[in-house]
């Protein structure tokens, strides 16, 4: 395969591949629909009578939020949100572990300060 040296899994170098084009194309397509996908509780509060509406409208509202972060932020978030470990998203990003811990936690209590301010 061109391109891959085998110093990263091939799995890490196809999803930093993958990565680098869907975010070429966001940035090519101005009209970019959002795919949903399972998000971390703790980003609701939600009573469980009103949790069907609420939730689906939080979620719609949270999304529009992180299409709303820089690009880097975005992706990693994503990522984070697809459950794919720090250690890779490390690599896949090229910043260290330390740095995704950290910046995963400043994005988080953006997105909940945003989310509660609505």
């Amino acid at each position: 395969m061109e391109g891959f040296d085998g110093r990263v899994k091939l799995s890490t170098w196809m999803y930093k591949v993958a990565l680098n084009t869907a975010i070429m194309f966001y940035r090519t397509h101005s009209r970019h629909k959002l795919k949903r996908s399972y998000l971390d509780s703790s980003l609701f509060s939600i009573a469980a009578e009103e949790k069907d509406e609420a939730y689906e409208e939080q979620l719609a509202l949270l999304y529009i939020f992180i299409n709303q972060l820089s690009a880097n932020d975005k992706a990693l978030i994503l990522l984070y949100l697809d459950g794919i470990k720090q250690k890779e998203i490390a690599e896949i990003l090229g910043i260290s572990e330390t740095n995704v811990s950290s910046k995963i936690s400043r994005i988080k209590k953006k997105l909940k300060d945003r989310v509660k301010s609505i």
